[in-house]
């Protein structure tokens, strides 16, 4: 119901669209260029278009987890794009600092600069993504805190298989893999960018 989202604050809005940004990155990149050239009329909650791009993303969405409603296939982990660094934020900052969907926004960027450092994303892509996310209010970078207090948190998460973190990466924008052998060094490269004193 596109009347209730003009009832949330702006800040609760935008963390709401990283999830539908996500749907657009990882399997619908004419969903994700939509976004990218109608921010203003989206984060103004144009009727047409808003309803068109929550139908696009619902569907995104049901189609993975229908596809494979008991995890055994290997595509609903395509869902966690962002995720884990994501959820390391959350986790390391007490669920305190960051919406879910800012925690997620900062992960998305994270992980398309993995997918850069892999050879997977272009540096012109990386910067679509970024720009995306900071046309919608979006937080790219993390404030006060430790990367050492992520990589910590990130040993936690449910994604880890035999000690290997399953990454969720971009293969181009609109196209979703899994990668278990992102070095530890990148990663650690990509946090330090990604953190702001």
């Amino acid at each position: 119901d596109v009347d209730m989202l003009k009832t949330l604050p702006r800040r609760e809005l935008a963390s709401g669209w990283a999830e539908a940004i996500k749907h657009g990155l990882i399997t619908d990149e004419s969903l994700f260029s939509i976004f990218e050239r109608q921010s203003v009329a989206i984060m103004g909650l144009d009727t047409t278009l808003t309803d068109e791009v929550i139908k696009r993303s619902v569907r995104v969405k049901a189609g993975i987890v229908s596809r494979d409603e008991r995890e055994t296939l290997g595509l609903r982990i395509l869902l966690n794009y962002g995720h884990t660094i994501g959820h390391a934020i959350e986790s390391a900052t007490s669920y305190e600092k960051y919406l879910h969907g800012e925690a997620v926004s900062i992960g998305m960027m994270g992980a398309a600069l993995i997918s850069k450092e892999m050879g997977l994303l272009s540096s012109e892509e990386v910067q679509r993504l970024q720009g995306v996310l900071e046309n919608y209010d979006l937080p790219v970078k993390f404030e006060k805190l430790e990367c050492d207090d992520i990589l910590s948190a990130m040993t936690l998460d449910k994604k880890i298989s035999d000690r290997a973190v399953r990454w969720v990466l971009l293969d181009g924008i609109g196209k979703a893999v899994v990668r278990t052998d992102v070095p530890h060094h990148t990663v650690r490269k990509v946090l330090e960018n990604l953190r702001v004193d």
